[in-house]
C-alpha cells in the first residue's frame, strides 16, 4: 500500500472514532447537565434526538456537497463542524443546543461520505478497511458511553466535552494531508450523472434494510435495560447487561464487513444475522432471572445489531460501481435509517406506556427482523443496486 493511502487509512480509522462518541457520551451526563444548567427534561431528550434528525434530514445532501467540493475536502469541513460543535456545548444552555446541531451536521456528512472514500480508494481491500472503520466506530462508541460519567465526576461535564472537541480537532488536523487526494474527483461539470436513487428499486430495498437495522439497534439499545428491570432484574445488573450488549458488538464490527466482502454469496450471512436477532428477541419473551441466560441474549443481540450495520455499510460499496453511486445510496439509506432511529424508540415507548407490556414490542421487532431478512435477500440477489 502506498504511503499516502496508509495515511488515508489512518484518517478513516480516526474519523470512525469520533462519529459516535460525542453522542454516546451524553446520556450518562444528562443528570449532571440538567442540575448544572437547570434544564427541563424535554430539552434534555433533544440532545440525543437532534443528531439523529440531522442524520435523517441531511444525509441525502452530502453527495451533492461532495460533488461540489470533493469527498476528502467535504469530510475535513465536517470535522471542523464537529470540533466547533463539541467545543460550544460546554458554555451555556443555548450553546449546548447550537453545538449539538453543528456536530449533528458534521457527523451526518461523514456518515455518508466515508463509505464513498473507502470505495474510491480501497476497492481491493473493501472488507478489511470497512471492518477497521466500523470497529473503531463501535469501540469508541462504547468508550464514550462508559468513560464520560467517571470523567465528569472527576473533572466536570464541561471539560469532558472540551476533551471531545480536542480529539475532533486533532483528527481534523491529521486529515489535512488527505486533501491532496481530493483532485482525483472528476470536476463537477464533467462528472458522470448518477441516476436518481429515489427512482431505483434496488435503492429502496437497501434503504428499507438499513432502516429496519437502525430501528432494531436503537430500540434495543434504548429499552433493553428497562425490559430487564421489568422482569425483576436489578438496575445495576441491567446496566452491566447493556455493557455486554455493546462489548459483544466489537467482533461483529470487525469481522462481518470482511466476511461480506470475501463471500461470493452473502445469503448465509444475512440468515445468520437475522437468526441471531430472532433468538435474542424471542428469548426476551421468556421470563428469566438467570444472568447466564440474559447474558447470552445480550451477546446475540449485540452481534446481530452491529453485524447488520456492518453488512449494510459494506453493501453500499459492494452493490455500487462508483464512489458517486456509493455516496448516493449511502445518503438515501442512512436518511431513512436514522429517521426511523429517531422516532422508533419513542413510538415503542408510547406503546409500552399504553399497554404496560413488552410482549407486543418484542413481537413487532421479530416481524421487522423477518422483513429485514426478506429485503436483505432481495438486495443480495441484485448484482448492483442500479441494475
Amino acid at each position: 500500500m502506498q504511503k499516502r493511502y496508509r495515511w488515508l487509512l489512518l484518517g478513516i480509522i480516526l474519523v470512525g472514532t469520533c462519529l459516535r462518541m460525542p453522542i454516546t457520551a451524553i446520556p450518562a451526563l444528562l443528570g449532571t447537565i440538567q442540575r448544572s444548567l437547570q434544564l427541563p427534561a424535554s430539552l434534555l431528550g433533544s440532545l440525543t434526538t437532534i443528531p439523529l434528525l440531522c442524520f435523517a434530514l441531511l444525509s441525502p445532501f452530502a453527495p451533492q456537497l461532495a460533488r461540489r467540493w470533493g469527498n476528502e475536502l467535504t469530510i475535513f469541513i465536517a470535522l471542523v463542524f464537529l470540533t466547533l460543535g463539541d467545543f460550544l456545548r460546554g458554555f451555556s444552555a443555548i450553546w449546548l443546543l447550537v453545538g449539538t446541531l453543528l456536530l449533528g451536521v458534521g457527523i451526518a456528512v461523514m456518515n455518508v461520505l466515508v463509505p464513498a472514500v473507502i470505495a474510491d480508494h480501497f476497492l481491493q481491500r473493501l472488507g478489511s478497511v470497512t471492518s477497521l472503520y466500523t470497529f473503531s466506530m463501535t469501540l469508541f462508541s462504547a468508550v464514550g458511553a462508559g468513560a464520560s460519567a467517571p470523567l465528569a465526576k472527576q473533572f466536570g461535564w464541561q471539560p469532558v466535552l472540551q476533551i471531545l472537541a480536542l480529539i475532533a480537532g486533532m483528527i481534523a488536523l491529521l486529515w489535512l494531508p488527505n486533501l491532496r487526494l481530493n483532485h482525483r474527483l472528476v470536476p463537477a461539470n464533467n462528472q458522470p450523472k448518477v441516476r436518481s436513487v429515489w427512482r431505483v428499486r434496488g435503492a429502496w430495498l437497501m434503504t428499507v434494510m438499513m432502516g429496519i437495522q437502525s430501528l432494531l439497534f436503537y430500540t434495543v439499545l434504548t429499552w433493553l435495560p428497562k425490559i430487564m428491570t421489568s422482569r425483576g432484574v436489578p438496575a445495576t445488573t441491567s446496566g452491566l447487561m447493556l455493557g455486554l450488549f455493546q462489548l459483544a458488538a466489537l467482533p461483529a464490527a470487525y469481522f462481518i464487513p470482511t466476511l461480506a466482502a470475501k463471500a461470493k454469496q452473502r445469503s448465509d450471512l444475512i440468515w445468520a444475522i437475522c437468526g441471531m436477532f430472532v433468538l435474542g428477541l424471542a428469548g426476551l419473551l421468556v421470563p428469566s432471572h438467570s444472568l447466564w441466560y440474559l447474558g447470552v441474549l445480550c451477546v446475540l443481540l449485540g452481534l446481530a445489531s452491529t453485524g447488520a450495520f456492518g453488512l449494510c455499510m459494506t453493501l453500499f460499496s459492494l452493490k455500487t460501481t462508483t464512489a458517486a453511486e456509493t455516496a448516493a445510496i449511502s445518503g438515501m439509506a442512512q436518511s431513512a435509517g436514522y429517521l426511523l432511529a429517531a422516532v422508533g424508540p419513542v413510538s415503542f415507548g408510547l406503546v409500552y406506556g399504553a399497554l404496560h407490556s413488552w410482549t407486543l414490542l418484542l413481537l413487532i421487532l421479530l416481524v421487522l427482523d423477518v422483513m429485514m431478512l426478506i429485503v436483505g435477500l432481495a438486495v443480495e440477489r441484485q448484482q448492483t443496486i442500479f441494475d
